[in-house]
């Protein structure tokens, strides 16, 4: 069922989310639900960051950081894991569900894997409306893409804030230049920065891979930091 409004949603706790978030799926296409998620994206309250890299480069592992950071900072989060979908059921292999640890009575928080299924890009086909709801409930909304190639690019139409991790010993400059991804984030980082030398070596070459990408003057250019999860 549809919620009535958003108001239900954000009284309702995880429960009136959840239910939320399937109707999503179930009632796809129909007016109530395009009227809900007009209201929704009339409400709209909270940040929404959009973390996106390839497999392995520990996306999950800094949404997990990420997120207790933030409830830290008292600051409710919703989280939508985009995972790689299995060929035989076509539901999401929630290996990155399993690396967000979160109080299941903290109502401050929220996880949602939802399977990227045939959809390319990076997103599944439900992550927009679900980002809608979320972003009326939290003031934070993170959205983790699944693992990426080199031009899967749909985080940057959900996010405010798009975050490429690129991980040490991942390439060259010249390797960095061919991803088309290069073009869209707002920060880059480096994880995994604990490794010392490799990590330098690779925020080196990412910024050398930064100044031969064409863009307006005066135009922002992403800042690369390193970052280790576990400090």
């Amino acid at each position: 069922m549809v919620p009535a409004s958003v108001e239900a949603v954000r009284t309702g706790g995880k429960r009136g989310l959840a239910a939320a978030l399937a109707a999503i799926e179930t009632r796809a296409g129909s007016e109530a639900l395009a009227r809900f998620l007009d209201a929704a994206c009339a409400e709209a309250r909270g940040a929404t960051l959009g973390l996106t890299g390839p497999p392995g480069v520990g996306k999950s592992t800094l949404t997990n950081a990420l997120v207790t950071a933030w409830r830290r900072a008292g600051e409710t989060v919703g989280v939508i894991a985009v995972d790689p979908s299995s060929r035989r059921t076509g539901g999401a292999l929630l290996g990155d569900r399993a690396r967000i640890a979160t109080d299941p009575a903290d109502r401050g928080v929220f996880v949602r894997s939802m399977a990227a299924r045939d959809r390319l890009g990076g997103l599944s086909d439900q992550t927009v409306a679900a980002m809608v709801v979320m972003r009326a409930v939290f003031d934070r909304v993170l959205v983790e893409s699944v693992g990426i190639g080199q031009s899967e690019a749909d985080v940057a139409m959900v996010a405010d804030t798009v975050v490429l991790c690129i991980q040490p010993g991942s390439g060259d400059s010249l390797q960095f230049m061919k991803a088309g991804v290069m073009e869209l984030p707002d920060v880059i980082v480096v994880t995994k920065a604990d490794m010392g030398a490799p990590a330098q070596r690779a925020k080196a070459d990412v910024e050398g891979a930064l100044t031969l990408v064409a863009r307006d003057a005066g135009a922002w250019v992403a800042p690369v930091v390193l970052v280790s999860s576990t400090t």
